[in-house]
């Protein structure tokens, strides 16, 4: 008997030996019953709620590939804690031919009544989560309304207990570069070149790396370090909440109404006077303003759908920090990390025309992939994957000789004198399956990678020589991704170069974009 454990822990506060705990409880089951030990699929400190769980994403690829006929869990909730996820993996499970078993409680897919049983479980874990979280946020309004912080810590304040709840203080190392983001914003300083001064000057991140534009500047729900009421002395608790989308099981961040905020005055808190606030403040506002504009402009101008504007958006990386290499101005690839982190996170400013980018790129691509070389390497990695996919001929060869071996007994019990009215139509019925099996048999005994090679070859060159003549960006797009992969900018000795990390048939030779011909420093 083949056997699969799967162990789960939610959260960091809970012990991380409670993998090994509920394991040893499997084990001893199997060992019971007489049963192998089990592989293991695991998950720590992550919610049972979600389903993108990267063990348990495994655990059910691999009942999909028939790896194992029993999954031990030590208790049901272990599986899911959403009563649908929870039903939907027991069917699929069921229909894979997995037996589902959970130790602890009892619950077994083999007996009778599983599904009541497995639907009550999901269904309690499910609500016991709903009430934890009812109670959790009960517990925290009472802590804002209060005046404890009943959130995260932002930038620029510590954190201490009073025996009652947690309250903030302002720590000066981190408050005194808050007021100098605000000052710069409200001069008129993008939140670029603030992050990018922040790092050229070696100031921590929140996080502790370097600074990004999206951290300095507030989204359309206020996260952002500019529009935390916080540093002008107010507290805003309960303004967002976290929903699960069902098909992903993944979180977003909503707005609440505004009626169901908690603000408290907190000004022994206060960073940025009232003023300078406000200057921030109506900035941020006008810019949003302009920028909703902005895209209601493109959305009425625009030519067609969403999609990649350009041939190479989404495929070339930076070779230095590995960042995304954009349109960084109206006409030329540059390094989005150097643009929005300056010159600290990464130093490579290099640009370079996009339709020379362009030009360049697609004509070294041509000529390395219709060299020689590479149709050797086509012609190599065909041959490998005709052979994986060769059918293997002993299957075929059992299915003609059941259905042969059903045909001599037909014709056996008609010799003896066995014919009835459904007698005839059987035996064609044998005799048909017959034929398929053994034409299917031939077709497997005769295939020849030898005949489909040229065919393969031509589509491979025709595919090639066609990419710059590709009106559609979309496709052409893709089918670089596909013959090339994600291709590296690397800056040298006033060049740029690019290569690709991808091996076989894309393994392109380095393709030198040139200094001199639109390459910008």
């Amino acid at each position: 008997m083949r056997t699969a454990a799967y162990c789960r822990f939610s959260d960091e506060n809970q012990n991380a030996n409670s993998i090994r705990d509920q394991l040893r409880n499997i084990e001893g089951y199997c060992d019971r019953m007489g049963w192998s030990r089990p592989s293991l699929y695991q998950d720590a400190a992550i919610s049972g709620s979600r389903v993108d769980r990267p063990g348990y994403q495994s655990m059910m690829k691999a009942a999909k590939e028939k790896l194992f006929d029993v999954l031990l869990l030590d208790d049901f909730s272990r599986l899911a804690r959403d009563y649908i996820e929870a039903a939907q993996a027991v069917r699929t499970l069921k229909f894979q031919g997995v037996r589902l078993i959970g130790v602890s409680d009892g619950l077994d897919t083999y007996r009778a009544g599983y599904k009541l049983e497995t639907g009550m479980r999901g269904l309690m874990a499910e609500l016991y989560l709903d009430d934890l979280a009812e109670k959790t946020h009960r517990g925290l309004m009472g802590q804002a309304l209060d005046g404890y912080s009943a959130g995260g810590l932002p930038y620029g304040y510590t954190s201490f207990h009073d025996g009652h709840g947690s309250r903030r203080a302002i720590t000066e190392d981190q408050a005194k570069w808050v007021r100098w983001i605000f000052a710069r914003y409200a001069a008129g300083d993008s939140p670029r070149s603030i992050a990018g001064e922040l790092n050229r000057k070696g100031v921590p991140s929140p996080r502790g790396g370097t600074w990004a534009p999206t951290a300095i500047y507030p989204d359309a729900k206020g996260v952002g370090l500019l529009g935390n009421a916080i540093y002008n002395g107010r507290q805003t608790w309960n303004k967002t909440k976290w929903v699960k989308d069902p098909v992903t099981g993944r979180r977003r961040r909503t707005l609440r109404p505004e009626s169901e905020w908690v603000i408290t005055d907190h000004p022994e808190l206060k960073i940025i006077d009232d003023e300078l606030w406000m200057a921030a403040r109506c900035r941020e506002r006008a810019t949003r303003q302009k920028t909703v504009r902005q895209r209601e402009a493109l959305k009425k101008y625009a030519s067609g759908g969403r999609g990649p504007r350009y041939l190479f958006s989404g495929l070339l990386k930076c070779g230095c920090c590995g960042g995304p290499y954009v349109i960084v101005d109206r006409y030329r690839y540059g390094c989005a990390i150097h643009k929005d982190r300056g010159v600290t996170a990464c130093a490579n400013s290099a640009k370079i025309a996009r339709e020379t980018a362009e030009q360049i790129l697609l004509r070294g691509i041509k000529d390395d992939l219709l060299s020689e070389e590479a149709y050797r390497l086509f012609e190599h990695e065909t041959r490998q994957l005709l052979k994986d996919m060769q059918p293997d001929p002993s299957a075929a060869r059992r299915r003609a000789a059941k259905t042969k071996s059903e045909v001599d007994n037909i014709m056996a019990a008609i010799r003896q004198g066995v014919i009835t009215p459904t007698t005839k139509r059987a035996l064609e019925d044998a005799e048909n399956a017959t034929r398929n099996a053994e034409a299917e048999l031939q077709a497997i005994l005769t295939f020849q990678p030898a005949q489909i090679l040229p065919r393969a070859r031509e589509i491979y060159r025709n595919m090639v020589a066609k990419l710059e003549c590709i009106d559609d960006v979309t496709a052409a797009r893709e089918a670089i991704r596909a013959i090339v992969g994600e291709i590296r900018l690397v800056p040298e000795n006033g060049e740029l170069w690019a290569e690709t990390k991808q091996c076989g048939l894309a393994a392109l030779s380095q393709i030198t974009a040139v200094a001199g011909a639109g390459f910008e420093p």
